[in-house]
């Protein structure tokens, strides 16, 4: 039977999370633990999440983060794969990590807001880990009280939430709330009994019913989450002929304003979008990969400040799936 089509809505808010198999400890080990923060950090930079609260659980984590631009089902592919193929690679494992594909709900409400991120930060309390949330490490708590250097969490977001004058007031704001919820047991419910999740009407609904006639895919070809896979060759050829630069400028010497611009471009899709390795892009245009990198961090950079550039991107990439949707139906 094929997996149900999820919805998507751009720039959205979402409760993410997902569990390891037979409920298997494997965060509970301080270098998995950590892999993962990192490999959430590195896909937050690419495409631009902002996480508003996590937690890490020793078999399952908690994510709430608002997208940007770049499509949630791209960036889970990205973030739960980097840490199974880690994991696998220091274990020396095959297989799967994740017991299934994440699970993900749409947080459209004030209301909402404040208690999920109650409900993710009192998680390791839920599970009698601990009785008091700043006593556990791996979870945005620490962050939103300014305890610990931001790891994660984008504070000043998540202490707008709280409508307050002042941080110092947001803060003791967040602390009194999570004190009502954990008074009222509410960061004890199942996941189904949340208000975001119960009107779900099966497990693979992101989107309400109601909100279905504006959601999309990334791609805006189908309905489906997943969108199209495609080889280095291929990404090539649709690079060149959407963006009208040919590999065979990348790889000279010329350094006009345009071909770094192109450059920029390029490398943002091949390394940002696409998931290619950077030395293989470097190989391919003949490049060495601190360039790579330079053009990667200039192209984050533009695409969070500025939005003609953004609009190019997307318009890029949409192009280039759309084209390879069109090749594989």
């Amino acid at each position: 039977m094929p997996r149900k089509p999820r919805l998507l809505l751009p720039e959205a808010t979402y409760h993410v999370y997902c569990r390891v198999p037979r409920g298997e400890f494997v965060f509970d080990d301080p270098r998995e633990a950590q892999a993962s923060v990192d490999a959430t950090r590195v896909v937050r930079d690419l495409d631009g999440w902002r996480i508003l609260a996590w937690c890490l659980m020793a078999n399952h984590y908690h994510l709430v983060v608002k997208t940007g631009t770049v499509p949630l089902w791209r960036s889970m592919a990205r973030l739960q794969g980097s840490v199974s193929r880690g994991f696998n690679k220091r274990k020396r494992y095959l297989g799967r990590l994740w017991q299934s594909r994440y699970r993900a709900r749409l947080v459209d409400s004030q209301d909402d807001f404040l208690q999920v991120v109650a409900y993710v930060h009192l998680n390791p309390v839920a599970a009698g880990i601990v009785d008091d949330p700043l006593d556990y490490v791996h979870s945005g708590h620490l962050e939103i009280l300014g305890r610990c250097p931001p790891r994660l969490i984008v504070v000043h977001s998540v202490i707008a939430g709280f409508e307050c004058k002042s941080t110092k007031h947001a803060r003791q704001a967040y602390l009194d709330w999570l004190s009502m919820v954990a008074a009222a047991k509410g960061h004890e419910r199942q996941l189904r009994d949340l208000p975001w999740w119960a009107g779900a009407r099966h497990v693979d609904e992101v989107v309400p019913e109601e909100l279905c006639s504006q959601a999309e895919t990334f791609d805006r070809l189908s309905l489906e989450e997943e969108g199209p896979t495609l080889e280095l060759d291929d990404f090539v050829h649709r690079f060149e002929t959407e963006s009208q630069w040919t590999i065979d400028e990348h790889c000279s010497n010329r350094r006009t304003q345009e071909l770094v611009r192109g450059r920029i471009e390029l490398t943002l899709l091949a390394v940002g979008r696409y998931g290619f390795r950077s030395g293989t892009i470097a190989k391919l245009i003949d490049k060495d990969r601190s360039s790579l990198t330079r053009w990667l961090n200039l192209g984050l950079r533009l695409q969070r400040d500025n939005s003609a550039f953004r609009h190019r991107i997307d318009n890029l990439d949409r192009r280039i799936g759309q084209i390879i949707s069109t090749m594989q139906q």
